[in-house]
């Protein structure tokens, strides 16, 4: 016995649905990979990692003869081992992720003590 009309729309209907879903499914997982991709943090990391990132890092230490750019410590630091600090955090100003107008060379103890939070200079 051979399906009716209205049984074979149905199942073109059903399969069409999970094609959907399939490619629904692709497209968000390529959508999240992008996404990671153009996050902030993983933005910064990767210009960090990057022969610019890494001469600007040198140049900045010169530029702060060797010194943590937190006025409170000023302590000097390595350059092996300091840590390059967003003036404005990330977590408030991704925009400015590899912006090096606002970045600083600091030692990792201020870096981390002062997190996230926006700083005003005195």
């Amino acid at each position: 016995m051979t399906d009716s009309p209205f049984e074979e729309l149905v199942k073109s209907l059903f399969e069409a649905t999970k094609q959907a879903d399939t490619a629904l499914a692709e497209l968000q997982e390529i959508a999240t990979r992008i996404n990671a991709r153009h996050e902030p943090r993983a933005q910064f990391n990767r210009w960090r990692d990057s022969e610019e990132g890494k001469l600007w890092k040198q140049k900045q230490y010169q530029a702060q003869r060797g010194c943590c750019a937190i006025a409170k410590c000023g302590k000097p630091i390595q350059l092996k081992g300091s840590h390059i600090d967003h003036i404005l955090p990330l977590s408030h100003f991704p925009g400015l992720a590899v912006d090096t107008q606002n970045l600083q060379i600091t030692c990792p103890n201020c870096n981390i003590a002062k997190s996230n939070k926006i700083t005003v200079a005195a």
